[in-house]
C-alpha cells in the first residue's frame, strides 16, 4: 500500500481550532485511492470533508475548476472519514486525490474533529513549501470559500509572495481564519 504524505509541523490556533496560517501543515500518512503519494513542490488544497453536503458541493466545484487549479500548480486532496472499502459520496475525479481516514486520526491531528473526535469539515490552502496560507473551519463559518476566492489567493501566492505568511487582503476579523463566510 502506498501512503500519501503531507509535510510539516504546525500549531493549532486555540481560538479558531485550526492549524494557524504561517505555520507548516502537520505530517500525516493515509492510503490513497489512486495508490500514489502526495508530496513534492506544489500548492495544496487539503479538504477534510467530514460528512458535510456543503463540502461535497465545494469539491464538485473544485473538480469543475481543475484546469484553473492546475494552472496555479495546485493539487486538491480530500480526506474522507471512511475506509477505501466503503463507498462514500465523493466521486473519484481525476483531478482530486482521495485519502481515506476511517480511524479519523488525521482529522484529530489537523484540528478537523470536534471534542468527541467526530469529523468536522475543514480546508487548508498551503503554498508549495507546505506553509498554511489560509484555513476554513465549519466550526466558525457556515459555508466553505468559493473556488474563485481560492484561485485568487493562489494567484497572489504564486506571483507576488512565494513564501507568504499572511494574506491581509483575504483576512476576516477572526485570527487564523482567512476566508470570509
Amino acid at each position: 500500500m502506498i501512503q500519501a504524505e503531507i509535510g510539516g509541523a504546525a500549531r493549532i490556533d486555540p481560538g479558531a481550532d485550526v492549524q494557524r496560517p504561517g505555520f507548516m501543515i502537520r505530517d500525516f500518512a493515509l492510503p490513497s485511492s489512486r495508490g500514489e503519494a502526495v508530496r513534492g513542490r506544489s500548492n495544496l488544497l487539503v479538504v477534510f470533508s467530514g460528512y458535510s453536503d456543503a463540502m461535497l458541493v465545494f469539491l464538485e466545484n473544485a473538480a469543475r475548476q481543475a484546469k484553473g487549479l492546475s494552472e496555479q500548480d495546485t493539487t486538491v486532496v480530500v480526506v474522507v472519514p471512511y475506509g477505501a472499502e466503503e463507498r462514500g459520496e465523493i466521486a473519484e475525479h481525476s483531478s482530486i486525490v482521495v485519502l481515506h481516514d476511517k480511524a479519523h486520526a488525521a482529522y484529530r491531528l489537523s484540528g478537523a474533529a470536534d471534542e468527541n473526535g467526530r469529523p468536522v469539515p475543514l480546508a487548508y490552502l498551503t503554498d508549495r513549501f507546505g506553509e498554511i496560507v489560509a484555513a476554513y473551519s465549519a466550526r466558525r463559518q457556515s459555508m466553505p470559500p468559493s473556488v474563485e476566492v481560492i484561485l485568487n489567493a493562489l494567484e497572489f501566492v504564486n506571483h507576488q509572495c512565494p513564501s507568504v505568511n499572511r494574506l491581509s487582503g483575504f483576512c476576516s476579523t477572526r485570527p487564523g481564519i482567512f476566508w470570509k463566510p
